[in-house]
This record gives C-alpha cells, sequence and structure tokens, in this order.
C-alpha cells in the first residue's frame, strides 16, 4: 500500500462530562500525514464546561 497517495487525514476525539444532554470537557486532534500518524502537530484541549463534571461515568459510555 502505498501510504504517500493518502490525504492528509485529521483524527479527532471529544469527551463530554456525563450529563445528558453532555458538554463539552476536552478536544484531541492528531494529524495523519502520508498515512503515519504526526504527533509531533497532535493536541489535546482542556474546556471549561459551563456545569460542574459529574463524579463518575454512567455505566455505559457506548
Amino acid at each position: 500500500m502505498n501510504f504517500a497517495t493518502w490525504p492528509t487525514l485529521l483524527v479527532v476525539d471529544v469527551e463530554g462530562n456525563g450529563t445528558n444532554p453532555p458538554d463539552l470537557v476536552e478536544v484531541a486532534a492528531l494529524p495523519i500525514r502520508d498515512g503515519r500518524p504526526d504527533t509531533s502537530t497532535a493536541g489535546a484541549w482542556l474546556i471549561r464546561p459551563p456545569r460542574p463534571v459529574t463524579p463518575a461515568p454512567p455505566a455505559s459510555t457506548g
């Protein structure tokens, strides 16, 4: 497989605070270049939600 022909991709992960509907509390992004993760430009950011984070996650997060 020739990874050099792959387009640049961006993998994004988001986390919520367990409320319904959830508030965003963290975002992470990882670029994929030439079929490989580019950890030199990856990032993660914490976000302060408008409501407190619940003490325990729900039993099933999907």
